[in-house]
């Protein structure tokens, strides 16, 4: 695909781009025929997504583990109330919308988690990845899994008011384990729960690492910022921090004595407190997958179960279950995950 199919009436869609003379009709052109995944399709990759897709991306693959919800309308820009009333997934939700935004752009869905097992076959043919993502460990894995295969991505995060973009080059930058060696404690990082998050911060950054990703795609590397962006959108303020002094130490445990223990499923969790949901969700063992319809039949006793060709809900001994066909289940109403796997195992199985 190029971004000037002659049989294409919208020839000249891209034309206010194209006179940018950084980016020009080659760079378009290297944009048209990229492959990019976002892990993660809630606030910051919903906004990434569309301006990519509206920047004339070719291939986009939407990552994301859960479904719409009425409290992320103010902030995920591709969602709609119509999305929530059928607790679509948020990929499924996202796709449908971008389609109609760029008719030409290769849409994948992919309504799953990303973990070590199935890692490889969600990001092997992409050229970029992006974070959209809401918890640590996730974004060790892709870290890990981005300096095996020499994959550039560019981490994103926001809370509250205030954001933070990294743009990653494996052997040329600092990667993320660089900067963070563990995870922090659970107790020491806020959450959009309890700090809250304003939708205008979120597009802010979003749009920050969607430009980084425009750059790196379109061939102009050597101007992507290689440094750490922090903002402080609320008081106006903004850093710029180099991180070379982290890349040329060589005690990184990642990208300079490759142990990727996250990508060998050395320190996967089998339950994960979800952010900001009172929800942890538990994994099912690998290749597991489950007959929606069916299970639907066999937790009828328990009272009135939703269920759609993506997910299936029911309330129990007053939590909240949604189960994936994948085998994922989002337990709500508990951030105990001993709780949740319990629960698990007597609704669903080992």
């Amino acid at each position: 695909m190029t971004a000037f199919d002659p049989e294409n009436k919208a020839i000249d869609r891209f034309r206010r781009q194209t006179q940018f003379a950084a980016l020009g009709t080659a760079g378009q052109n290297r944009l048209a025929r990229s492959a990019v995944a976002i892990c993660g399709c809630g606030a910051l990759g919903s906004v990434s997504a569309e301006r990519l897709v509206r920047a004339g991306i070719g291939r986009l693959r939407l990552i994301d583990r859960d479904w719409v919800e009425w409290d992320n309308l103010p902030r995920q820009t591709l969602f709609t109330e119509s999305d929530a009333q059928q607790q679509l997934p948020k990929a499924v939700a996202a796709a449908e919308k971008l389609r109609a935004i760029h008719s030409h752009a290769t849409i994948d869905v992919a309504v799953e988690d990303i973990t070590f097992r199935n890692i490889h076959s969600l990001l092997g043919d992409i050229d970029l990845i992006l974070d959209g993502t809401d918890n640590f460990e996730t974004r060790y894995l892709i870290n890990d899994y981005a300096l095996a295969y020499r994959k550039p991505w560019i981490h994103a995060g926001c809370i509250g008011a205030q954001g933070q973009v990294l743009p990653m080059l494996p052997g040329s930058t600092a990667c993320f384990r660089c900067l963070l060696p563990e995870p922090p404690a659970a107790d020491s990082v806020g959450t959009c729960d309890t700090v809250g998050v304003l939708g205008p911060a979120v597009s802010m950054i979003a749009s920050c690492q969607a430009l980084e990703a425009i750059k790196l795609l379109s061939g102009n590397t050597n101007e992507t910022l290689g440094t750490l962006q922090v903002f402080d959108l609320w008081r106006g303020t903004h850093r710029s921090i180099s991180l070379a002094n982290l890349y040329e130490n060589d005690e990184c445990l990642a990208c300079k004595k490759g142990d990727l223990e996250f990508l060998r499923g050395q320190r996967a969790a089998t339950a994960t407190v979800l952010c900001g949901k009172n929800a942890v969700q538990v994994q099912a063992a690998a290749g597991e997958r489950i007959n929606l319809v069916e299970m639907r039949d066999r937790l009828a006793c328990y009272g009135d179960v939703q269920v759609n060709p993506f997910l299936l809900r029911v309330q129990v001994e007053g939590f909240h279950i949604t189960l994936f066909a994948d085998g994922r289940a989002i337990i709500s109403g508990t951030d105990d995950p001993a709780t949740a796997r319990s629960l698990y195992s007597k609704l669903i199985g080992n």
